[in-house]
């Protein structure tokens, strides 16, 4: 942040600096480079329009670079947040899907053992005695004589 403040200050310091000799020179009609009162070159008019024209594109590239690097480091902090924030979800996800493996294999153990169990029920009762029950007549059935 510190970086993005300190680069357009400067590129606003450039762009006022050309500003005001741009105004100053422009009063003597660009025979003189004037800024701040003082005469930086006498060039001649032509060559001190160009020069001006030069400058003040300088001044013009200055801020928009600025501007421009703001911009892209606002727009890096914010993916930054977002893939941060898709991380988080991300490792929050795998821990939920690992914790609900855990308790599915543990519940697939626990239903393997009484699968076993009910198995091993079955098979003893298949090989014991088989066992007859003897249901008593009831007295209509007597009665009748069946």
């Amino acid at each position: 942040m510190f970086d993005v403040v300190v680069f357009i200050v400067l590129a606003t310091a450039y762009s006022a600096f050309v500003i005001e000799l741009v105004i100053e020179s422009a009063a003597t009609r660009a025979r003189e480079l004037v800024a701040f009162g003082s005469v930086l070159a006498a060039p001649g008019a032509s060559i001190g329009i160009w020069i001006l024209c030069g400058v003040s594109a300088s001044a013009a590239l200055a801020m928009v670079t600025a501007v421009a690097y703001a911009r892209g480091r606002r727009l890096e902090r914010r993916m930054a947040a977002e893939l941060d924030g898709r991380w988080g979800e991300i490792s929050e996800r795998s821990a939920s899907d690992a914790t609900r493996i855990r308790l599915l294999s543990w519940r697939v153990a626990e239903l393997q053992t009484l699968v076993d169990r009910l198995a091993d029920d079955r098979a003893a009762r298949r090989t014991g005695p088989l066992r007859l029950v003897v249901v008593p007549d009831s007295p209509e059935d007597v009665a009748s004589g069946r």
